[in-house]
């Protein structure tokens, strides 16, 4: 999505390019990936550090086969890592980049490429407009798969919003650190350009928390979505206001994601410094969405900090207590960029594996014969106790895994 957002921004700022999307997510029989053609410039915006390294090998192949042309990248990923990213590419973007990226453009047009561009925190996401999808085959932006647990509808990913306020020590995708919303208007022309062009009846949000925090902006939000008669699913933190559930389901919510990460105890939560910081508060707004009718997923992480001994028990008991529909479990992964990555002896982090491929966090999710992510090793002591050994958070992982699959819990 944000590939297509940046082209979009592009073809419109600057109305002589001609601005194709590659996809390689659809390699050939003959080779690893797609041929790609010659540019003058090959533009990436790269998310997650465990893409990095397939994205760096892209770029030493195409300076073989292309060498005029120029290749300039931004992203979480550049972000936490500038200065591995300016021996890579040519031209780097840092935090907000639509404005930078076309200063960029206009430079190399007239041959003074800068090797780095700050962007500007005075660029809302309203600023501009939503992503064009014709870059890409229908089949590649529609799909019954969004929402197959739902019912048979045409479905698709959205962005609504951008960014988060909140500083969950586990995570990077709080760029930028505030959250930055589309207006009503611009929601319900995005809604209605899908349907129009697509056939979309259903909206998978990608938003980082799918309902504002602030009621004002969340009524705002909530029914401009229902004023284009679709269904929607997202995922949002487990607090808010009880209007707010029921204005989300009058809108069409389906379904909503909550983040609980450990159902182990209030320490985990206070020391991943998640918003939510009980699980009598994820309890609560479980039940209210049971109340409104809308289908609940809760996403855990096994092998926070502070776990204790009894973390397995104490997730199964959770889970049969509170029986939501769906359950999505991760590997806790100290991702490159994220406060425990940055300051792993504080949290008795003992060493983190440099390789980047490595930081993955679907572990056993549909198999007990996957590769094993889990790229980090605590230390035989921490402030909170003595930490569980990496077997034993794998097979407590294994055991919560097998017992969402064989209650088809997991999608």
């Amino acid at each position: 999505l944000w590939e297509l957002y940046y082209a979009t921004l592009i073809e419109d700022r600057c109305p002589e390019a001609l601005v194709e999307v590659v996809d390689l997510r659809l390699p050939t029989i003959q080779d690893d990936r797609p041929s790609i053609a010659e540019q003058d410039v090959y533009f990436y915006w790269i998310m997650k550090s465990a893409d990095a390294n397939e994205i760096y090998d892209l770029v030493r192949d195409l300076r073989q086969k292309h060498r005029k042309s120029v290749h300039v990248a931004g992203g979480t990923h550049v972000e936490n890592f500038p200065q591995e990213c300016e021996d890579i590419f040519d031209s780097i973007f840092i935090g907000t980049a639509e404005e930078v990226i076309v200063e960029a453009l206009s430079d190399w047009e007239a041959g003074k490429l800068a090797g780095r561009y700050q962007g500007s925190v005075a660029s809302p996401f309203s600023n501009y407009r939503h992503a064009r999808r014709s870059y890409l085959p229908s089949d590649s932006i529609v799909n019954k798969d969004h929402f197959k647990q739902h019912g048979d509808y045409f479905g698709t990913g959205a962005y609504f919003s951008r960014g988060c306020s909140f500083r969950c020590r586990f995570c990077v995708y709080n760029r930028p650190g505030k959250f930055e919303y589309r207006t009503g208007s611009q929601i319900t022309s995005e809604i209605n350009y899908l349907k129009r062009d697509y056939g979309v009846e259903a909206i998978n949000l990608r938003d980082e928390v799918c309902i504002p925090v602030n009621s004002k902006l969340a009524k705002e939000y909530l029914e401009a979505i229902g004023n284009a008669g679709i269904i929607w699913r997202g995922q949002t933190v487990p607090f808010g206001d009880e209007d707010m559930l029921r204005l989300a389901r009058d809108s069409g919510c389906v379904e909503l994601a909550i983040g609980v990460e450990s159902a182990d105890s209030d320490r985990v939560l206070e020391i991943s410094n998640k918003p939510s910081k009980s699980l009598s508060q994820s309890r609560r707004y479980i039940e209210l969405l049971k109340k409104y009718g809308i289908k609940i997923k809760v996403c855990l992480i096994m092998g926070l900090p502070g776990e204790s001994e009894n973390v397995l028990e104490r997730t199964l008991c959770f889970l049969e207590e509170m029986e939501p529909d769906f359950v999505s479990v991760s590997a806790f992964d100290p991702v490159p960029g994220s406060e425990f990555f940055n300051q792993p002896e504080d949290f008795g982090i003992a060493e983190i594996d440099d390789n980047l491929a490595k930081h993955a966090h679907l572990v056993y999710r549909y198999g007990d014969n996957e590769e094993v992510g889990l790229p980090f090793r605590y230390a035989e002591e921490s402030k909170w106790g003595r930490p569980l050994p990496r077997d034993v958070i794998l097979e407590n992982l294994k055991s919560v895994q097998s017992y969402l699959r064989d209650r088809n819990m997991v999608y």
